[in-house]
């Protein structure tokens, strides 16, 4: 299993035992460094890796979890692609993105807040229009459900179709 963009670990350390191994990885070195302060497990890996060109083989992974992450990346597609090369053909994407687009005025609140606490939107998406560039860009989507949360969620199951 890969997880990109694991923050803390938060999500890798909840899971791993259900899972024969996990590489964990972010692109920031410090939230890296604070998510092997307390792994104890042999199966869980963490590593500082750039979701766009990662380091491991084609169809190396039965699952990748990209958790709330997609709308803060410059050109998620390209991140989906990379997903797209390194999941084996029957493998599972577990994608749950925040889905706050629209014009309320809450929206806008969330979004500024997001930005000032390091995050920038870069995709603002509907559950509708987020599920809709997945399918554009190679999956399949196989379950879905909105999570009415402080910001509305909306989880995504996958399955690779061609591009």
């Amino acid at each position: 299993m890969l997880e990109l963009a694991t923050g803390t670990g938060l999500i890798a350390k909840n899971i791993v035992n259900a899972a024969a191994h996990i590489e964990a990885s972010d692109t920031s070195a410090e939230m890296i460094r604070e998510a092997k302060r307390r792994n104890h497990s042999a199966k869980l890996h963490f590593s500082v890796q750039d979701m766009f060109r990662l380091p491991y083989a084609d169809k190396s992974f039965d699952v990748v979890i990209v958790s709330n992450a997609l709308h803060i990346v410059p050109q998620p597609e390209k991140a989906l692609a990379e997903i797209h090369r390194v999941l084996k053909d029957d493998g599972v994407l577990i994608a749950p993105t925040f889905t706050h687009a629209g014009n309320s005025f809450f929206g806008k609140v969330r979004a500024f807040f997001m930005k000032l606490a390091g995050f920038p939107l870069h995709s603002k998406w509907t559950s509708e229009e987020y599920l809709r560039f997945l399918r554009q860009n190679g999956w399949a989507v196989r379950k879905s459900v909105v999570l009415k949360v402080s910001f509305p969620l909306t989880y995504a199951e996958c399955e690779k179709t061609e591009v």
